[in-house]
């Protein structure tokens, strides 16, 4: 499997958002990542297991409706990264031990 690429929004009525700073909603950063990771598996058809986060640096907060690009690259030895960009602004970078389960790994 390539490195990947996708575009998402997590909608302003999106049940995780309020309480999430009432009249200006951020999505949260466990929502960034699970919609980015499901956006990804749907692109590369095979699911993506996160088995162990390594590292997750929330570098600016994300508006409710806003577009993201998630970028999936594979680095070394099962080691997975995922960045969030709006705007062509880095957001958000998660580094995790991934696989897919179906009969395909993510990592070489």
């Amino acid at each position: 499997m390539a490195n990947a690429t996708t575009n998402f929004c997590i909608a302003a009525d999106h049940p995780a958002l309020p309480g999430h700073f009432p009249g200006a909603p951020v999505v949260p950063g466990v929502l960034l990542l699970a919609e980015g990771l499901r956006q990804l598996e749907m692109l590369v058809a095979a699911p993506i297991r996160c088995r162990c986060i390594e590292s997750a640096k929330f570098l600016r907060p994300v508006a409710a409706g806003t577009t993201v690009t998630a970028k999936l690259t594979l680095i070394e030895h099962g080691q997975t990264r995922v960045e969030f960009f709006v705007a062509g602004k880095l957001v958000a970078r998660v580094k995790f031990l991934g696989v897919a389960t179906s009969d395909r790994q993510i990592h070489g």
